[in-house]
């Protein structure tokens, strides 16, 4: 009788790190909404900060974030989310 077949190897959902990153979109934009659009694009900043630090210390890489190489990647989430933060703190008349 021949063994049954093996369960095929998945690769990892996407949807973990997809969420997390939806989700700290939606709040900043709940706190930009509700206390201010300053806090509302630090908020945002924060998430871009640590959605390229998940990248830079995951060992595979977050599906999901994983889009060029992981240098690009940590780059390009780091100085979106320096640059965020720049204008938030400096804009004048965000509240």
């Amino acid at each position: 009788m021949p063994a049954p077949p093996a369960e095929p190897a998945h690769a990892p959902a996407p949807v973990r790190a997809l969420v997390l990153v939806a989700a700290g979109i939606v709040l900043a934009v709940v706190v930009g909404i509700v206390v201010s659009a300053r806090l509302g694009a630090l908020t945002l900043a924060a998430t871009l900060a640590v959605a390229g630090t998940w990248r830079a210390v995951a060992p595979a890489g977050p599906p999901g974030l994983v889009v060029r190489g992981r240098t690009f990647d940590v780059l390009l989430c780091w100085s979106t989310a320096a640059a965020i933060t720049f204008l938030a703190l400096t804009a004048p008349g965000l509240g």
